[in-house]
């Protein structure tokens, strides 16, 4: 046996710029995720499930990106849980609020 080595870390996988961690009123989370399909980009918002809700109390922001990651390249896997509508709306603006916020700082 031998060691393998992984490829090295595209620059996708470490940018946390293109997702968004959310919190309703009613504590449930949400994340945001920019995903990419060819030359188009378009918002995912998905609500996390009690599995992912445990990963992020052990393990943080690398759940989120590896989440994040997951929603971008395995679109399919999470188009049913995807949220569209005014709960997506509500969700852009609350990011796009916060990015003219921070803007300003």
């Amino acid at each position: 046996m031998k060691l393998e080595f992984p490829p090295p870390p595209l620059p996708y996988h470490t940018d946390d710029g293109w997702w968004h961690l959310l919190r309703a009123d009613d504590g449930e989370l949400y994340l945001l995720v920019e995903c990419e399909a060819s030359v188009v980009t378009y918002p995912c918002l998905v609500r996390l499930d009690a599995n992912e809700r445990r990963d992020l109390i052990g393990l943080g922001w690398l759940s989120l990106q590896y989440l994040a990651n997951r929603i971008n390249y395995f679109v399919d896997e999470y188009k049913a849980r995807a949220i569209t509508g005014p709960q997506l709306a509500e969700a852009l603006g609350a990011v796009q609020n916060d990015d003219s916020t921070s803007a300003k700082k």
